[in-house]
């Protein structure tokens, strides 16, 4: 390969990666999930509840640079959420705890504006009261805005 066929395919592939990190967060402005990869619990499951992480721009009543995360099981128990703003190096963890008519496991965090990642894990029991171990799941794509 010439040399400057190894310079038009790396600008090429480089290109790709600029437009993937400018496209990306744009596409976070809704709730995300944590799939990258899915939490898993074994040895229950968790059946149809999924592990969300949504911001200001998707919830009127969380305040600018703030992230709830919450699990869609009814009063669950034992879920950590470990997080970093990779925007102002801001970390944290967080167990989630029931809330709301629902009492849905969330908590909310301070975690200012920028782009989020987040791992959920622990011991989690769910609304059936059934014990089961939450492998982590990722979430990469949460976009707090300012």
């Amino acid at each position: 390969m010439t040399v400057s066929k190894y310079l038009e395919r790396s600008t090429a592939v480089f290109g790709i990666c600029a437009a993937c990190v400018v496209i990306a967060p744009a596409a976070a402005w809704a709730g995300t999930s944590f799939d990258n990869p899915p939490p898993s619990c074994v040895p229950t499951g968790l059946g149809d509840a999924t592990v969300e992480a949504e911001t200001g721009a998707e919830e009127s009543e969380l305040t600018p640079g703030t992230v709830e995360f919450e699990i869609d099981d009814g009063a669950g128990t034992g879920a950590n959420v470990v997080w970093v703003n990779t925007d102002n190096w801001r970390f944290g963890t967080v167990m989630l705890t029931p809330h709301g008519d629902e009492a849905e496991p969330k908590a909310t965090v301070e975690s200012g504006p920028g782009q989020v990642m987040a791992a959920v894990y622990g011991l989690y029991t769910d609304a059936e009261g059934q014990s089961c171990l939450l492998l982590p799941g990722v979430n990469t794509a949460i976009t707090v805005p300012g």
